[in-house]
């Protein structure tokens, strides 16, 4: 793997992000201020969120490079250019409500601690941090704004980001214009991505169709971080299938088991599903692996 290109796929990740960045800011901060739902420093709790999880990741990336090296230089902010993604991308899923303890500590331990790991570590992350939320009380996904309303939706409200979810991952819209973007680098694992969106879009619209339930279909794909997630992190360059034919085959898998968990546990559904599938991931390769 070229290191030019390991750089730029990071770099075009960042790109992609910065627009959901900003209208989970807007949605979840600025706006709620403007309704008077929030005072003017609670209008920052999601760029606060964000900045945790970067200072965590990034001091354990940091530590981690210099157990190993003995000193800190430019080119040890380089080789945590992972973790810097990494860290963005586990606040984009989060409720507003996280723990701001629990977003810092545990991005700094999977840095420090799991730099070696081939499975998925934004998924672990994110389910040791919804844990705590859980145990907390604090694993709520809706802003002040949607907690005192009764919410209506329809299929355009999702797609521009109106509905609950992640703090900066509901607008599908740049969702969409994301893995636009991010298909133009090779390093992308585009044949995964489409793989798991087709297979839980075709599994959602059928099943809905079959019951009857069309309005189900819109919420069901637009909503529960589901499209962030197939389209940012279970493409990951190092925990998922690098073959074209293990990425079709483990975007299939990580569909189904999506759809399945979703009728368990929905918020969680899709990571879960990236989680489980990353384990997997080496034996999927060697299959198709000619030796």
């Amino acid at each position: 793997m070229k290191r030019g290109l390991n750089t730029r796929i990071y770099v075009m990740y960042v790109m992609a992000l910065l627009p959901l960045v900003l209208f989970g800011f807007y949605k979840n901060g600025l706006r709620l201020y403007i309704s008077d739902y929030v005072d003017f420093l609670p209008m920052f709790t999601p760029l606060v969120l964000l900045f945790l999880a970067l200072l965590g990741g990034i001091a354990g990336a940091v530590l981690r490079e210099w157990h190993r090296d003995k000193k800190v230089s430019a080119k040890t902010l380089l080789k945590c250019k992972g973790d810097f993604v990494e860290s963005i991308l586990i606040s984009c899923i989060l409720p507003i409500h996280t723990n701001w303890i629990a977003v810092t500590v545990i991005p700094l331990l999977s840095s420090l601690l799991l730099n070696k790991v081939k499975f998925n570590r934004i998924a672990l992350m994110y389910l040791a941090i919804e844990g705590v939320n859980v145990v907390l009380g604090t694993n709520s996904f809706y802003n002040p704004y949607e907690a005192s309303t009764v919410l209506n939706y329809d299929g355009l409200d999702f797609f521009l980001g109106m509905g609950p979810g992640g703090i900066f991952s509901t607008s599908i819209l740049f969702v969409t214009v994301g893995v636009l973007f991010l298909s133009f680098n090779k390093l992308y694992k585009r044949e995964l991505v489409f793989s798991s969106l087709g297979t839980l879009g075709i599994l959602a619209v059928v099943v809905s169709m079959l019951k009857g339930a069309y309005t189900e279909i819109f919420p069901f794909l637009f909503g529960y971080n589901i499209l962030f997630t197939l389209v940012f992190i279970a493409p990951n360059v190092v925990s998922s299938c690098y073959t074209e034919k293990g990425q079709i085959l483990s975007g299939v898998f990580i569909g189904i088991l999506a759809y399945a968990l979703s009728f368990v546990t929905p918020y969680t559904a899709a990571i879960l599903a990236v989680f489980i599938v990353s384990l997997t991931s080496g034996v999927i390769d060697r299959i198709f692996v000619i030796k």
